[in-house]
């Protein structure tokens, strides 16, 4: 087949659309189940239900967040067992919880925090996966494109939960209830789909066209030994730490958009809930293409170095999205407020593709292990963000929300900085091959398939 590489990259990332739309959907449903639907149909909603409480509701999502934290460890006591295997493992735990997750929350709060805590659980696989496909699957001229499109699912996910959502919410015949069973089955054949496709060896699978096997591979390294990850080096390098600290400004600002946009502009800025779910998934709309764009330039880099090519976008798109907000809670009148919310969503979200391919870069081989550390950090920003929010914003009041606000426009102009001043982004020193006695160089050939030649490396050479 033809482009084989960007046949998979659409089924990783469809897939992986559905897994991240399981976590993030019970931020809007949480609404209407509340409320009730907002239909023709009057709802009636029980006094006594569970998610009346406020601190139930923060447990909700507090689980979501344990999950992510515990969600990378079987990668490292399951390392025996394939890509595609755990591909498919993760893929079921997210759609069998959203699937079970209406019969679950009728049975009560215990078994529906089951539910979201395996929704966290599986969405923490998505950088491990984006970064084992762009390491094995993508021609090193494409990588920050690829990652820049797999990374979009944390834009396709809401997008699509929050228009799906809306629309089900406002129905008198399907009800919040079809959203999770819609996510559950989509997740289901997605996953099981990729998986199906998916190998860990390029060289070996039988789908891809000669051609485009020589290009993947054109001068890439390939150790002919797994190396161990040097855990103290990764974690004594300032430019890894720098990057999980910008990642960890971006999950504030972008769990507090996802998780709690629609409530802002539902009952802070009373919009309807159908209203609520457009305006909220107009910045994810534009995010794809901001991200993907810029996504593919950085590909280009027009003559800059590495670092240039990704501190100019950075400050571009932070300085933009860190004024919007501080708008955001600045501003009385409600549609401008809107309008500032949502142009700060739109350019806050490019972030992550500065982070990761900066992690990349730094620690190559070994990258998998920071970018599974930034999600366990992403787990628990997730864990304190609920608890702040509900001590912040205790009446739900706008000038509790802009307090708010102005926090996160602190840690972004923080992030920011640091990451311009201190960052490297260049191959880390410990990411060197000194004890391999050698190691595989593919080429460009005329030969098929295309031909690894074996160079033996002197045991004396210094790097």
């Amino acid at each position: 087949m033809n482009n084989f590489r960007f046949f998979l990259l659409f089924l990783a990332t469809v897939s992986m659309t559905f897994v991240y739309s399981n976590r993030v959907v019970f931020g809007f449903t949480v609404i209407c189940q509340q409320n009730g639907n907002e239909s023709e149909q009057v709802t009636y909603v029980d006094p006594d239900y569970y998610l009346l409480d406020s601190l139930n509701v923060a447990w909700m999502f507090t689980a979501t967040a344990i999950g992510m934290c515990l969600g990378p460890a079987p990668f490292y006591f399951a390392h025996f067992l394939s890509t595609r295997v755990l591909i498919s493992s993760y893929g079921f735990i997210s759609g069998i919880s959203s699937i079970l997750y209406p019969f679950a929350d009728s049975l009560g709060f215990w078994p529906a925090l089951v539910c979201r805590f395996l929704a966290g659980f599986a969405q923490a696989s998505q950088l491990h996966f984006t970064n084992d496909l762009v390491l094995r699957w993508t021609p090193q001229s494409e990588a920050s494109f690829f990652f820049s499109i797999m990374l979009a699912t944390s834009q396709f996910g809401p997008l699509f939960t929050m228009i799906l959502g809306g629309e089900m919410c406002s129905s008198s015949f399907f009800g919040w209830e079809a959203t999770y069973y819609i996510l559950g089955v989509g997740t289901l054949i997605a996953s099981f789909a990729f998986a199906y496709y998916y190998s860990d060896s390029v060289e070996e699978n039988c789908t891809l066209e000669e051609s485009e096997k020589k290009y993947i591979l054109a001068g890439k390294h390939a150790s002919n030994k797994k190396e161990t990850v040097p855990y103290k080096a990764l974690l004594s390098d300032w430019t890894i730490w720098i990057s999980l600290l910008m990642f960890t400004g971006y999950y504030l600002a972008m769990i507090v958009y996802q998780q709690y946009s629609p409530i802002f502009i539902k009952q802070v800025l009373h919009f309807t809930i159908r209203e609520t779910g457009y305006f909220s998934a107009i910045p994810q709309f534009i995010a794809i293409f901001i991200k993907i764009g810029c996504g593919r330039l950085l590909d280009v880099k027009f003559g800059c170095g590495p670092k240039l090519t990704l501190v100019i976008p950075l400050l571009v798109m932070e300085a933009g999205s860190a004024f919007s907000l501080f708008l955001t809670g600045f501003l009385d009148d409600r549609v401008w407020a809107l309008i500032c919310m949502m142009i700060f969503a739109s350019l806050h979200f490019f972030v992550p593709v500065i982070c990761s391919r900066t992690i990349q870069i730094r620690a190559a081989q070994h990258s998998h292990f920071a970018l599974n550390l930034n999600m366990v950090i992403a787990g628990i920003a997730q864990i304190l963000i609920p608890l702040g929010v509900q001590a912040a914003v205790p009446d739900n009041s706008r000038g509790q929300w802009a307090f708010v606000f102005y926090f996160l426009v602190i840690t972004i102009v923080i992030t920011s900085v640091l990451y311009t001043v201190f960052s490297k982004v260049s191959a880390a020193e410990w990411t060197i091959q000194k004890t391999a006695s050698e190691y595989t160089i593919y080429r460009l050939s005329d030969i098929s398939p295309p031909e690894p030649i074996t160079i033996p490396m002197p045991r004396e050479c210094k790097y």
